[in-house]
């Protein structure tokens, strides 16, 4: 009888082993899961700070040539000088910001989780969410200044003649 008892703990303390064992193992197979999904969308944010600040640097420029290439505004009035003016600087450094922002996240976001301790990966993630919503921010304040610019540059230049609705068609 003593022996069946000894028998039926030690079943007993080996089945539960097993259960805790394979406790653990899935535990550890779901933080590998989570881990390979936050990877993707790490790669999903830095692939499209790439794009994104691509775009920018094309914009800004644009911006770089409109400036330098901007003809001789001396028989325009004050307003429209400072209005072109504004719209065409605020879109340059909107832009060049947004160029910033999107190499300093393709660069440091990766780091972190690479090298950061453990849970890096996850604060890696989530600081980059929030910093691509900031991201976007500058690079659509940007473009509205640069559309901004271009309607206000194309009155200054259409005065004359279609003076209204080139720059409506432009927006």
């Amino acid at each position: 009888n003593r022996t069946l008892a000894v028998r039926a703990v030690s079943c007993l303390c080996t089945g539960a082993g097993m259960l805790l064992a394979d406790k653990y193992d899935l535990q550890e197979q779901l933080k590998l899961s989570l881990l390979q999904i936050e990877d993707k969308e790490l790669n999903f944010f830095t692939q499209n700070c790439y794009t994104v600040g691509t775009q920018a640097a094309l914009i800004a420029g644009f911006v770089f040539s409109a400036i330098v290439e901007a003809r001789d505004m001396d028989d325009i009035g004050p307003g429209l000088k400072i209005s072109w003016s504004v719209a065409t600087v605020l879109s340059m450094i909107f832009e060049l910001m947004t160029v910033v922002k999107a190499m300093q996240l393709s660069i440091m976001a990766p780091g972190l989780a690479l090298r950061g301790p453990e849970g890096s990966m996850t604060r890696a993630v989530m600081v980059m969410r929030g910093e691509y919503k900031s991201l976007h921010r500058y690079f659509y304040a940007g473009l509205f200044f640069f559309h901004i610019s271009a309607a206000v540059y194309a009155y200054i230049l259409f005065e004359g003649d279609l003076y209204l609705p080139i720059p409506t068609v432009v927006l």
